[in-house]
C-alpha cells in the first residue's frame, strides 16, 4: 500500500470533520489542549486559530472526533506556520500527519490493581510544574491507566507518575483525558500512557492477559476499597480505646 500524501491526509481529515469552519478540541505534545479553529483549506494546508502563547513551529497536535455511526478518529496535525492575528490568537497553518480509526474499546487489555502511586506535574492548568500528587492506582494496561485523588485534573494534562506493580517499579509519562467525581471528595482521572519503558509495557501487558478484566469492583474502584479499609481500622481502633 503506497503512503499516503498531504493532499490525501487532507482530504481524510476533511471526511472526519463536520464542515468548515467548525472548532474542535485538540491535545498539544507540549502538555494542555484547547479549541482549535479551522477556518479554511488553502492546498495541502489548513488554515486555523489558536492560542498565541502555546503555539511553536512544529508543535503537534492531536484531535479526536467520534462519530456515532462510524466511531472515533484521531486526527494528528503539525504547526507550518505561526501568524499574528490577535493579542491572545494566532492564525496556523496545519499540515495534516495522520488520520487513524479507532475501535469504540480499550485498545489493551487492563488488569485492576489497588496500588499507591506518585506524579510529578509536568504541565497542568491549575498546578504549577514538579507539583507532588498522591494517587491510587485503579486499572493499567499497556496504553493507558485510571487513578483516583484529591485533585481534578484537565484533559491534556501531563504527569510523571512512579509505582510498584507486582513487586516491580514502574515509571512512565502519562496524559489526563478525562477527571470525573468520585466518592468521598475524590476525583478518578483516566490517561493515555504516552512514554513506558519496553520492558515495563511487556510486564503489564502479561499481566493484563492472564488477569480478568474487569476484576472486582473494589478492585475496580478503588476509592470505595480505601474507605473500607479506613472504616475497618476506625471500628478497630474505637473497640482498642474501649474502656
Amino acid at each position: 500500500m503506497s503512503t499516503p500524501t498531504p493532499a490525501d491526509l487532507l482530504q481524510l481529515a476533511l471526511g472526519v470533520f463536520p464542515p468548515l469552519p467548525t472548532i474542535v478540541e485538540v491535545l498539544s505534545a507540549d502538555g494542555g489542549g484547547f479549541a482549535l479553529r479551522i477556518a479554511d483549506r488553502e492546498a495541502e494546508l489548513l488554515h486555523a486559530y489558536g492560542p498565541r502563547n502555546q503555539m511553536r513551529r512544529e508543535l503537534q497536535l492531536l484531535a479526536r472526533i467520534t462519530d456515532p455511526s462510524r466511531g472515533r478518529y484521531e486526527v494528528e496535525f503539525e504547526v507550518a506556520e505561526i501568524f499574528y492575528h490577535s493579542a491572545a490568537d494566532a492564525l496556523m497553518h496545519l499540515t495534516v500527519t495522520g488520520v487513524h480509526h479507532r475501535k469504540m474499546r480499550r485498545a489493551s487489555p487492563r488488569v485492576a490493581v489497588n496500588e499507591r502511586a506518585h506524579a510529578r506535574v509536568l504541565f497542568c492548568r491549575t498546578l504549577p510544574r514538579d507539583s507532588r500528587l498522591d494517587l491510587r492506582l485503579a486499572d493499567i494496561s499497556a496504553t493507558g491507566v485510571a487513578f483516583t485523588g484529591v485533585r481534578q485534573l484537565d484533559p491534556g494534562d501531563l504527569l510523571l507518575i512512579s509505582t510498584r506493580i507486582g513487586g516491580h517499579a514502574i515509571h512512565f509519562e502519562a496524559r489526563v483525558v478525562r477527571s470525573d467525581a468520585a466518592p468521598y471528595g475524590r476525583f478518578r482521572t483516566g490517561c493515555e500512557i504516552i512514554e513506558f519503558a519496553a520492558d515495563a509495557r511487556e510486564n503489564i501487558t502479561a499481566m493484563a492477559m492472564s488477569t480478568p478484566e474487569d476484576g472486582s469492583e473494589d478492585q475496580r474502584r478503588p476509592d470505595t476499597a480505601e474507605a473500607m479499609v479506613r472504616n475497618a481500622e476506625s471500628g478497630l481502633l474505637g473497640r482498642i480505646q474501649r474502656p
